[in-house]
């Protein structure tokens, strides 16, 4: 690799390189569900733009989970608060986890 092409592939990796403390974002899922995989998706994107830890959580191994979550999934739960999350638009959702 040549002298500056290792010196951009540095400075690209510091650029998405995260600062700040990671917050924990929790995903309530089940197997199969579109809407799910969509939300993780978005939230995969944003991981990609701020510092979060994505949990994923599937509420159909838990019978307390399920009967709290299962007609709500996705939910998405961070800094205490907890969110819909189906058909919620990626700008709501970065807004909701950075909040």
């Amino acid at each position: 690799m040549q002298r500056g092409s290792l010196r951009r592939a540095l400075a690209l990796a510091f650029k998405r390189t995260h600062r700040g403390p990671l917050r924990r974002v929790v995903l309530y899922e089940k197997p199969g569900c579109g809407l799910c995989a969509e939300t993780f998706r978005s939230l995969s994107r944003l991981a990609l733009e701020m510092p979060i830890e994505i949990v994923r959580v599937d509420v159909e191994r838990e019978p307390t989970l399920f009967e709290r979550y299962a007609l709500r999934i996705p939910v998405v739960a961070a800094n205490g608060r907890e969110l819909d999350a189906a058909g919620v638009a990626e700008h709501a959702l970065r807004d909701f986890v950075a909040a």
